[in-house]
């Protein structure tokens, strides 16, 4: 059972804590983190979800997951990190690279997201075979057509959340 903090339409804790499934079957707001991480050549590292899973099985997506109840979202990452993929990062490791709000029934969620840069290779993942089922370094033109072009196994769509994301990535590639 995960327990999540529910939030209000504004972002604040209304002091209930549900199950996850709960608050999406009722479709209430709570947070969610994403770590987007770049390597030095300006690829992006997607994960590929589990065969298993409920929402968009077999579908590549960026790292991030659920805030627990009484986590802070730096925390949430840094769990999410150490269980999905194997690897601890620090907290001078992560930058804050946007915020964004999703209104869509079921999953309504705030969404903090960040970004690190990480020069691994693919086999220093260990990877957390019930959540994914591998991982890969994609140019970013590649993932950017991807979502643009409808790709059937990207879990990320053209929407106003999704190209905030990229625009943001995008200064970020530039700088470096």
């Amino acid at each position: 059972m995960e327990l999540l903090e529910v939030l209000n339409k504004k972002g604040n804790p209304t002091g209930e804590i549900l199950d996850k499934n709960k608050i999406h079957k009722e479709g209430k707001y709570h947070k969610e983190v994403a770590l987007i991480m770049l390597n030095d050549k300006g690829e992006i590292l997607l994960q590929k979800r589990a065969s298993t899973k409920e929402i968009e099985p077999n579908k590549w997506a960026w790292h991030g997951g659920h805030v627990i109840a009484g986590e802070t979202s730096m925390e949430a990452i840094i769990r999410e990190t150490k269980e999905e993929l194997g690897i601890i990062l620090s907290e001078n490791q992560i930058k804050l690279l946007v915020e964004l709000k999703r209104d869509n029934l079921p999953n309504r969620q705030y969404t903090t997201a960040y970004y690190s840069i990480c020069n691994l290779n693919i086999d220093d993942f260990d990877i957390q075979k019930e959540e994914l089922s591998e991982v890969k370094w994609f140019s970013f033109k590649k993932f950017k057509d991807m979502i643009y072009n409808g790709h059937p196994d990207m879990m990320f769509k053209n929407n106003e959340n999704t190209n905030k994301i990229i625009s943001a990535l995008e200064n970020i590639i530039k700088s470096y």
